[in-house]
Order: C-alpha cells, then sequence, then structure tokens
C-alpha cells in the first residue's frame, strides 16, 4: 500500500481527559503475636493468605510468611496449626486447615530449614471467637477463627 493510501485512511480520534484516582492506603502484613508464659504464639490470618476455600498461598503470602518466621529462635521446634470458621462441613473444615497449615509449613521449611516443624489442622474445633452470636452470623469472629499459628517456646 503506497503511503498516500494509508494517510488517506488515517482518523483522528479524540482522546478523553484522564481523571486521577485516589488509592487506599494499604495495610502492610502483621501476624498477631501472643506470649504467654513460656510459649509463643504467631497468629496468620487466612483472608491475606489464602484465596476463599483455597489452601494454596499467594506469591505475596509467601512473602508475608517468610517475614513472620525471619525473627523465630535459632533451631526451635514450632507447631504449624491451621484453623478455619465454622462454614462447610466438619470434613472439609479439616481438610482444608490441614493443607492451609501445610502450605504454610513449606514455606517456612524454604526459609528457614534450622526449624523442626510439627504440622496439623484442627478445623474448626478451636475458635477465638464464636462464629455466631445469638444465633445470627458472626463475620467478624469467622474472619478470626481462620487462621494459621506458629507455636514455639519463647
Amino acid at each position: 500500500m503506497s503511503d498516500s493510501a494509508i494517510a488517506d485512511q488515517r482518523v483522528s480520534i479524540d482522546v478523553p481527559e484522564l481523571t486521577a484516582i485516589t488509592v487506599p492506603d494499604i495495610e502492610t502484613f502483621e501476624p498477631d503475636v501472643e506470649e504467654s508464659g513460656d510459649r509463643t504464639v504467631v497468629s496468620l490470618q487466612t483472608d491475606v493468605l489464602f484465596r476463599f476455600g483455597e489452601a494454596t498461598l499467594t506469591s505475596s503470602a509467601e512473602d508475608a510468611v517468610a517475614s513472620a518466621v525471619a525473627e523465630l529462635p535459632d533451631d526451635a521446634e514450632v507447631e504449624v496449626v491451621g484453623h478455619t470458621d465454622s462454614i462447610g462441613s466438619d470434613a472439609d473444615n479439616q481438610k482444608l486447615s490441614t493443607q492451609r497449615a501445610r502450605s504454610v509449613a513449606e514455606v517456612i521449611e524454604t526459609e528457614r530449614g534450622d526449624l523442626t516443624l510439627d504440622v496439623s489442622g484442627k478445623g474448626e474445633s478451636e475458635p477465638v471467637e464464636p462464629n455466631e452470636r445469638g444465633g445470627e452470623d458472626n463475620p467478624e469472629g469467622r474472619e478470626k477463627n481462620r487462621r494459621v499459628e506458629l507455636r514455639y517456646a519463647s
């Protein structure tokens, strides 16, 4: 095609004016750490680590887990314990909590080969908050119950 034929095919378009948007602040991932006597429990909220009903960590979640275990004592024995809320069957929740604990443990093993890990899932059997209040759903409580805990001697 000749240059003049191409030029005949050109049309001008109006480009709309772009408007800036406000991006909300993104909170950094901070695990809950509770020390009681000679035990420390680091609680990782699974809503940050996993998509709903899944046990595969996102890449940013892997980074968060790696960061969370960086300060654990050398050669510590660590329990990696998965928990769920009460949505779904007991069997499904047990399976999901164990799978999530294993996913977290895999990252820990990669990051901290010196740690001895004991991996388990508790399903919905050890809630930290009620899943229901007065017969009504308690979304805030269920959110706190979806977690993977790292337990070790202080």
